[in-house]
């Protein structure tokens, strides 16, 4: 039976959709098969970071309204990898929401696991994307809004009482203004699932499309095989070894800002775009 898991966000831009692509991938390639599904409906990112932008033919909303078989929808990403993507043209307030849980529950059935990369925020369009989770992982950014707004979101599901959730902690610094130790403070969470670093490698292959093809040996994904193997074993996170794998943040150069020829430039071609 498939493992469901919801990894979702209070705020967007923490890396949530980064997380669903590559923890699928180092899922698959230690054997499981697995589903990784675009529940972001209008919004759609997944599938630029597999690759295939430009391969979709159908999508999830397709499916749930009848116009394609749930299996039409698929794409494979590598073998033992399947990509469900969200409609790019139909948000979730145009979507059967019934249906589209039927064509993710009975898909899934095939899958060890199934990877639901949920929309930001609460409303809605979360709910419905979290509905059929086991397991919800709420990634968390080093910004004070990303932690009051998971912060938020862990006391509705504590209020429900029928939401299991974990918590990530990603893109942080080893010295950074907010550091993981501050994170697990300021949540008051035992419920920790992984601590990924900072890590441009991971960032370039993310915005290469290349994430199915992504080297084991980058601090992110050594990082995020502590992750794996929680979710295969309940093994707990040890937290001093991967603190060991967060970067300094190293003093960036200051730009200087642009010239006056620059910005006239940069007017006149804005002038030109906006005709």
């Amino acid at each position: 039976m498939s493992q469901l898991i919801a990894i979702a966000s209070g705020k967007g831009g923490v890396g949530k959709t980064l997380i669903t692509a590559a923890l699928s991938v180092l899922l698959q390639r230690r054997g499981h098969r697995v589903l990784a599904a675009d529940a972001d409906m209008g919004l759609r990112n997944l599938d630029l970071l597999f690759g295939l932008d430009g391969a979709i033919h159908y999508d999830a909303s397709q499916a749930a309204r009848g116009k394609c078989l749930p299996g039409q929808a698929l794409l494979t990403v590598v073998p033992g990898l399947d990509f469900l993507p969200a409609s790019q043209k139909r948000t979730w307030e145009r979507v059967d929401i019934p249906s589209y849980q039927y064509v993710l529950e009975s898909l899934s059935a095939s899958y060890d696991y199934t990877l639901i990369d949920c929309p930001p925020g609460r409303d809605g369009a979360y709910k419905a994307a979290t509905a059929l989770a086991d397991d919800i992982l709420f990634v968390v950014g080093p910004s004070p809004s990303s932690l009051r707004d998971v912060s938020r979101l862990m006391q509705y599901c504590d209020r429900q009482k029928r939401f299991h959730y974990d918590v990530i902690l990603n893109n942080f610094y080893a010295d950074g203004l907010i550091t993981a130790d501050t994170a697990q403070s300021c949540l008051q969470t035992g419920h920790l699932a992984g601590l990924l670093p900072h890590d441009e490698g991971i960032d370039r292959a993310a915005g290469e499309g290349r994430i199915a093809s992504v080297s084991e040996s980058l601090p992110f994904c050594q990082a995020l095989s502590a992750t794996a193997d929680w979710l295969e074993t309940g093994q707990a996170i040890d937290t001093a070894a991967l603190t060991a794998l967060l970067p300094k943040q190293l003093a960036r150069p200051v730009s200087s800002g642009l010239s006056l020829r620059r910005r006239r430039q940069e007017c006149q071609n804005w002038r030109h775009y906006r005709r």
